[in-house]
């Protein structure tokens, strides 16, 4: 969310059909992107990062319950939407990269409290990230302005950590 706004993906047959859901989100403050099919919503999680997607279960006949396993780890909410009768029900699937397919189905309209509620904590979350960067960096800039270390002192290195999407991208790179 470097943008300091939420990023949805949207998925489905046409961007048309997503358009509700589109001004919805944009009217809480999210950018969104649409995918039309699986694969270029993966080439879209190779290039830009999401906090939220939101698609059907089938697209054109195929799956996409696979996201559950690309974006599991990642930190999306991913919620998948199943045709019934007259409307649909919303399932969720990950909440913040955490797998919790098998909880209740959404109706719509509980579907519209989840969704508020999931970019509220996006913003949490952010605001919180921020926070957290804000007070360490003046405090590392002092500390390291007044006595670098010598080497005898510098704690051993950690291992590079993997850090946001980078698991995701390779999941999906194949």
């Amino acid at each position: 969310m470097e943008s300091g706004r939420p990023k949805a993906l949207l998925i489905g047959e046409n961007p048309q059909g997503s358009s509700y859901l589109a001004k919805r989100l944009q009217e809480r403050g999210c950018e969104c992107e649409f995918a039309v099919s699986y694969q270029e919503a993966c080439w879209l999680f190779r290039t830009q990062d999401f906090d939220l997607v939101l698609s059907p279960m089938r697209l054109r006949g195929g799956s996409l319950f696979p996201l559950i396993g690309l974006l599991d780890g990642s930190g999306i909410t991913l919620f998948y939407s199943h045709a019934v009768e007259d409307g649909c029900w919303w399932l969720p699937a990950l909440r913040h990269g955490q797998k919790c397919f098998g909880s209740s189905a959404l109706r719509p309209s509980e579907f519209v409290a989840a969704l508020d509620e999931a970019i509220e904590e996006i913003y949490f979350r952010a605001a919180t990230e921020r926070k957290s960067k804000q007070s360490v960096a003046p405090r590392l800039s002092r500390s390291v302005a007044t006595l670098p270390p010598s080497r005898e002192e510098l704690p051993p290195a950690e291992p590079n950590r993997t850090k946001g999407l980078e698991p995701l991208r390779r999941k999906a790179a194949g």
